[in-house]
């Protein structure tokens, strides 16, 4: 995944996932995409805020 394009999603994920709900997309579909992230070469650059995505997911969960 190019920097850029990682860059908007990890972005995107911080907004939509800081005031997720249940709805319309359940805790999986997070975690799902806070996983790929994980597994992208730029991944260890921004350890930090994958892991508190992590966490906010984990927190939906309840």
């Amino acid at each position: 995944m190019h920097h850029h394009i990682f860059e908007s999603e990890l972005v995107h994920l911080e907004r939509v996932i800081a005031c997720a709900s249940r709805e319309p997309f359940p805790p999986t579909y997070w975690r799902d995409r806070v996983e790929h992230l994980k597994n992208c070469p730029h991944a260890p650059l921004f350890g930090y805020r994958i892991a508190r995505l992590s966490r906010l997911v984990a927190e939906l969960n309840g």
